[in-house]
């Protein structure tokens, strides 16, 4: 079955050479897409041929009426009862090449670049050509506003045409080599490198040598590296994305990052220093969630020995004891737990295994000064050959001797309202998918 496309225009012949030229005719021959257009004056108000009026409370301009709207968008949805309708907006969401995967639901089946798509969705184009559209139309039929630039159009045919092209090179079958979808500008969020061909020499100006070298490792090292500085330079907003993306995940894996629980100092409810108890639950599911990002060491702190002892009991159960056999998969991650009396002793033992001081991290419920984004720091991770030890504070967070120890401090984990009091659990397992995810 196609991807519909169902286009609502007072100007369906603007789409006559679109449909029949290229790649969308091709893609329209092969049913890989269709696309169809209704003229939106079938449904006027009238025998002139109405579907617009002047804007209640005055102002410029005219606004498209619901009662024209509706009745076209309801013999659109009776032919795709299922379709998305999509209104071109100047205050809707950018269109972007990761919406436009998302919106068919791209997947990719290897590590090449077979890809998989849903093919069980349409779209309903509503093509505006005035100042507006009626409020009520857009709250009642339209699923998303989108927006191809910031500047202004006469009408949204061109934006339809836009996001049809967008949509459908997304397409299996639809460009000739899958491969470029996967090296093209945006993916990734990285802009393309430069591109040549014949001749190698043109008034004095000389296509690079490595790629005349046929040394094709070599060749890719040098059109990653050429996309990232073109990306850093032009496109700053992207680069800053680039480095949560997998063409640079490379730099953040296989680093050595270690996760310290600390239990003193730490701050009790009125904001005094105290002890925490070491909680049964904290350590298996932050050690599940450090084995799932490959953090190095968990390292539990705690000054009462008899706790300690309590916590190796835990630990040994899951490595020699019955645990070892009834879950592998837990003593995997229980293998990561390292059970300290003080902070110093985790710091000393990340040195002597790595040669290096480690830069402390600290974290946070509290909004703080100097805080560091998890963009930036993931940036600083990539960028870093230090090891990192963060730190996770039980109670009601880490003492303010501990706070000063950090050489970041990574910003809160704030959610939709006031309510601000996540468990030390979930707090590890957000932030490490923040990092490193």
């Amino acid at each position: 079955m196609p991807i519909n496309f169902e286009i609502l225009t007072i100007f369906p012949e603007l789409f006559d050479n679109f449909k029949s030229t290229g790649i969308i005719s091709r893609a329209i021959k092969e049913n890989i897409i269709s696309i169809n257009c209704t003229n939106l004056r079938d449904f006027a108000i009238n025998q002139h041929g109405q579907i617009d009026d002047t804007p209640y409370g005055g102002g410029s301009g005219m606004i498209l009426r619901i009662d024209a709207v509706a009745p076209a968008i309801d013999f659109a949805k009776r032919k795709f009862p299922n379709a998305k309708v999509i209104l071109f907006s100047p205050r809707g969401k950018v269109l972007t090449q990761d919406m436009a995967k998302k919106m068919v639901n791209v997947t990719q089946l290897s590590n090449h670049t077979n890809l998989q798509v849903d093919e069980n969705i349409d779209f309903i184009l509503l093509c505006n050509r005035y100042e507006g559209v009626d409020e009520r139309a857009i709250q009642s039929f339209v699923d998303l506003e989108i927006n191809i630039g910031d500047y202004i159009l006469m009408g949204a045919e061109i934006p339809a045409m836009a996001f049809i092209e967008c949509i459908s090179r997304l397409l299996p079958n639809v460009l000739g080599n899958s491969d470029s979808i996967k090296n093209e500008s945006f993916e990734h969020y990285l802009l393309e490198y430069p591109q040549y061909t014949k001749p190698s020499e043109y008034n004095g100006m000389l296509v690079p040598e490595v790629l005349l070298s046929g040394n094709h490792k070599e060749i890719e090292k040098w059109r990653e590296e050429e996309s990232i500085e073109i990306t850093k330079e032009r496109r700053p907003d992207l680069y800053q994305k680039a480095v949560y993306s997998k063409k640079l995940q490379s730099k953040v894996e296989n680093k050595n990052i270690s996760l310290a629980l600390i239990h003193y100092p730490v701050l009790g409810k009125q904001g005094e220093t105290i002890t925490s108890s070491i909680t049964n639950i904290d350590l298996h599911d932050i050690a599940r969630s450090c084995r799932t990002f490959d953090i190095k060491s968990l390292y539990i702190i705690h000054p009462t020995k008899i706790l300690r002892t309590l916590s190796e009991k835990i630990y040994d159960h899951w490595d020699t004891g019955f645990g070892a056999t009834y879950n592998p998969n837990r003593r995997e991650a229980l293998s990561l737990l390292k059970i300290l009396p003080v902070l110093e002793d985790a710091i000393l033992d990340i040195k002597t295994t790595t040669g290096r001081m480690p830069t402390i991290v600290t974290t946070s419920a509290h909004i703080n000064p100097n805080t560091t984004s998890y963009e930036d720091f993931r940036e600083i991770i990539a960028n870093s050959d230090n090891p990192f030890l963060i730190l996770f504070g039980t109670g009601w967070g880490l003492a303010d001797e501990i706070m000063a120890l950090a050489k970041y401090r990574l910003e809160p984990i704030l959610g939709r309202g006031d309510y601000n009091h996540l468990s030390v659990r979930s707090a590890a397992a957000i932030i490490l998918d923040r990092l490193l995810g």
